[in-house]
């Protein structure tokens, strides 16, 4: 659709206005990149792989009894040695 200014004023109000929403894009694009930055520093990655770990010990029946039996064995063979 083409638009038909009758004069200056209608063509420099467009423009500035053109102008302000190219300024928020620029804005809201700014931010998403600082966001996206944040979301990819060291800590949130350990942070992030803490959380899966105890979420996974946590569900998890294998692995709670591999760490339960490891522990057992460790205090057996500790207390056997020791006498």
């Amino acid at each position: 659709m083409k638009t038909v200014y009758t004069s200056y004023e209608e063509i420099d109000k467009e423009l500035e206005i053109r102008k302000l929403e190219r300024e928020i894009s620029f804005r809201k694009l700014s931010k998403n990149a600082d966001d996206i930055s944040q979301f990819f520093t060291p800590a949130n990655f350990i942070k992030g792989g803490l959380l899966t770990l105890g979420s996974n010990l946590r569900h998890s029946k294998e692995i709670k009894t591999f760490v339960l039996s490891t522990l057992m064995n460790f205090m057996i063979n500790k207390f056997i040695k020791r006498k």
